[in-house]
């Protein structure tokens, strides 16, 4: 199976770019029209040209992202090859599950680090609580494939996605609204003014509001749920206090108002809802009601919100011809409070009250040195400081299973407190120089040492232990654990051609180390779970073709993953009956290749697409509780193919300009559960978007569609108190949004 999706993955990689090399064959008579816009990049925290970054990466323009209708994140996964972002919808402020390379996390608790970096002008967003950022005020969007643990440190293990938002300006006056209205009664109003004060100083203001009905119906209350309402507010300013010294600031503030997630109920045959509470998934891919968009849930929409708030500071200093000094200050804030019925029965099995926040502070400051001259470099120290606290009550209704029927009559809703309270402390150095030996050679070699300090303290009256938390827990003497850890890279490239360069890359990355979150036992609350490590071997090709209107980009790369968490929930005798265990129980390789094609056909017709292929396997995996092999699983969220193709075009009409854009992308069959519960699986997914677009001068209407093609995959799922041998209580899990359309209007100045 393996070699035949290999196959074909590597003839529709063919064939598209040999598809695409004939039809610009053909429109060579329009080359002055069609070369391909130059893009800009801040992978490696420089200003450079794409196609010279020895590294896997795909990169959204300005123009690019004007010509999409994305949300938030979820729907850029597109854009790239190997390449997952889902919302685990596990939480209010939806809580993001990344992966690259079949590398990420699945879990809402804000003890598990990412293990893709999303960084917001400059600032790494250290959980997955605040990573899904809405598709709003966007300059640019990249996605870098890989470990990236010298220049962006920690929790970079599978890459980085880096949001780049439009800048105040002292250019001119400028700005743009937008408005829409779509299905679900889905209202959407934001929108900017950049104001120049002075010819040293600009002041920037944008703002945003967008609410819609829910996508699901409770067939036991009788009424739709998963309604939402968001509002931005952000004033920014720059401020050029010499020829030399810029000082740029932006405070973010953010409120979402919401029903809480929904959850069906995919319980089989051997998991407790179903052979004692008689509360059954229709079959292995239907949930108890029938319907993926249909829950029987007893809980009324419970209003839920995540409110965030960001200040980010940047000062750069131009010290001398060449050499430039950065200083980043970054403050990220979160507070979210939500009662949520996970079971997805008309009974009331589990659910829970989850207040919770979260605070980080960041520290950056770099010496870069960018001149005409063989030698570059950056050279930086870094400081993070992060703290979270969840006031955590779960109310157990299945106490008459977990107990008997004689101890705990049936019905009986029993409240298990738990507070967890963790505190994070890291601090790095990291340098990275290029050497240009020749016009066409040149060296990189980086490294990061960092140093992570975590504590972690727990009060919950359900657990024993002895020493420093003979009742249960003690928030004032917590657990604490250091780490350290050195994460080299080093790359060589080779320019063929101002146009053709090829590369091979060693790169190292990291994913901290930590205590579990949601602890059920003293045991798995003290026990700390060590930093996992992913070395990336890796050779690309990086070209432009026929005056510049063909861009091929190439790579293959084996990943060495070891010391990988895992993260199982467990079947415990007391509190809520399971917990979660994290532990370092496996190694893996994964091994693939992706490619991206861009191609400008001919006046107003182009053409984008990747294709990514992904061998994810287990060399070790031991299962934490039982200790049975268990290697023969599949790594979660890595299909063994991604594919993208989009085509659009552009023409002249009236006044003004016309344009159609289709998106068709394609995710092969994936794992969303540790132990690749088949009610959990997804199938292979056929996604379409489209929209149709006119525009006079700077005024665009548009009509979009979004999942043409109804695709009801699963976007998140988890098996509930599974083991060896054991199905568990109950697997829910939550399907992607359905078929969304609309119309806006987007007015420039």
């Amino acid at each position: 199976m393996g070699k035949r999706t290999f196959r074909s993955s590597g003839c529709v990689a063919i064939g598209l770019t040999l598809g695409v090399a004939a039809a610009l064959q053909v429109a060579t008579a329009y080359a002055e029209d069609t070369m391909l816009q130059e893009v800009i990049v801040t992978a490696r925290k420089h200003r450079e040209n794409m196609q010279d970054v020895p590294g896997s990466m795909t990169a959204l323009t300005s123009k690019d992202l004007a010509a999409r209708f994305d949300t938030d994140l979820r729907n850029f996964a597109e854009t790239a090859p190997n390449v997952q972002i889902d919302d685990l919808q596990q939480g209010p402020g939806s809580p993001a599950a990344i992966a690259i390379r079949g590398i990420g996390t699945t879990d809402v608790e804000k003890s598990f680090d990412p293990a893709v970096g999303v960084v917001v002008d400059g600032i790494f967003i250290g959980v997955n609580s605040g990573a899904m950022i809405k598709a709003l005020d966007l300059q640019s969007l990249q996605i870098l494939s890989g470990p990236q643990g010298t220049l962006f440190g920690r929790n970079t293990i599978a890459g980085v996605i880096i949001a780049n938002r439009i800048q105040p300006s002292t250019d001119a006056l400028s700005g743009s609204f937008r408005v829409g209205y779509g299905n679900y009664n889905d209202t959407e109003l934001d929108g900017y003014v950049n104001l120049p004060v002075s010819d040293s100083f600009a002041f920037k203001l944008s703002a945003a509001k967008r609410s819609r009905d829910g996508y699901y119906f409770d067939s036991t209350t009788g009424k739709s749920v998963g309604a939402q309402d968001f509002k931005s507010l952000s004033p920014s300013f720059l401020w050029k206090v010499t020829k030399d010294l810029q000082v740029t600031y932006r405070y973010d503030r953010t409120w979402q108002n919401q029903d809480t997630d929904i959850q069906m109920n995919m319980a089989q045959p051997n998991q407790v809802w179903c052979f004692y509470y008689h509360q059954c998934a229709q079959s292995l891919t239907s949930p108890q009601s029938g319907n993926r968009y249909v829950t029987p849930s007893n809980q009324a929409p419970e209003p839920a919100f995540f409110n965030t708030q960001m200040h980010t500071l940047h000062v750069a200093y131009d010290i001398a011809p060449a050499y430039k000094i950065d200083y980043l200050f970054g403050y990220f804030k979160t507070a979210e409070n939500a009662f949520q019925d996970w079971d997805g029965t008309p009974l009331t099995l589990y659910s829970t009250y989850r207040p919770a926040t979260y605070y980080q502070h960041s520290h950056e400051l770099r010496l870069s040195h960018f001149g005409s001259g063989p030698l570059s470099y950056t050279i930086g120290l870094y400081g993070w400081n992060s703290g979270y606290r969840i006031d955590l009550t779960s109310f157990i209704g299945f106490g008459d299973f977990l107990y008997g029927p004689s101890v705990v009559p049936p019905g009986t809703v029993i409240p298990v407190l738990q507070t967890v309270q963790q505190k994070t402390d890291s601090y790095a150095g990291f340098f990275e120089g290029n050497y240009k030996f020749t016009d066409q050679w040149t060296l990189t070699v980086g490294g990061r040492y960092t140093q992570d300090k975590v504590s972690s303290g727990v009060i919950d009256p359900s657990m024993v232990g002895p020493g420093e938390l003979p009742a249960g827990g003690n928030l004032d003497s917590p657990f604490r654990k250091s780490w350290s850890q050195f994460t080299p890279k080093a790359s060589l490239t080779y320019k063929f051609t101002p146009d053709m360069m090829g590369y091979v890359l060693y790169s190292e990355g990291f994913r901290a180390g930590g205590f579990d979150g949601r602890p059920g036992t003293y045991g798995a609350a003290s026990t700390p779970y060590n930093p996992e490590k992913v070395d990336n071997y890796e050779a690309g090709w990086k070209s432009e073709f026929l005056d510049h209107r063909l861009r091929v980009n190439a790579s293959i790369f084996d990943m060495k993953y070891k010391n990988k968490q895992e993260e199982e929930s467990i079947p415990t005798s007391g509190g809520t009956g399971q917990e979660t265990l994290v532990v370092n129980a496996s190694s893996a390789t994964i091994w693939g290749a992706e490619l991206d094609v861009a191609a400008n056909i001919a006046p107003g017709f182009t053409v984008a697409g990747n294709v990514g292929y992904l061998h994810a396997r287990y060399d070790k995996l031991v299962d934490p509780v039982s200790g049975t092999d268990l290697s023969h699983l599949h790594l979660r969220r890595a299909p063994p193919i991604t594919a993208t193709v989009t085509p659009a075009y552009e023409w002249a009409m009236g006044s003004g300009k016309a344009s159609v854009q289709l998106d068709y992308h394609y995710v092969g069959p994936e794992e969303l559960t540790f132990f690749n519960s088949p009610q959990s699986r997804n199938a292979h997914q056929n996604i379409v978007n489209g929209s149709v677009n006119y525009q006079i001068k700077q005024t665009r209407i548009s009509v979009y569609g979004m999942n043409l093609t109804k695709n009801d995959a699963w976007t998140q799922a988890y098996d509930v108190g599974a083991a060896v041998g054991f199905g568990g209580l109950w697997t829910y899990a939550t399907p992607v949004a359905p078929l969304t359309y609309g119309v806006r209007l987007t007015q420039s100045f």
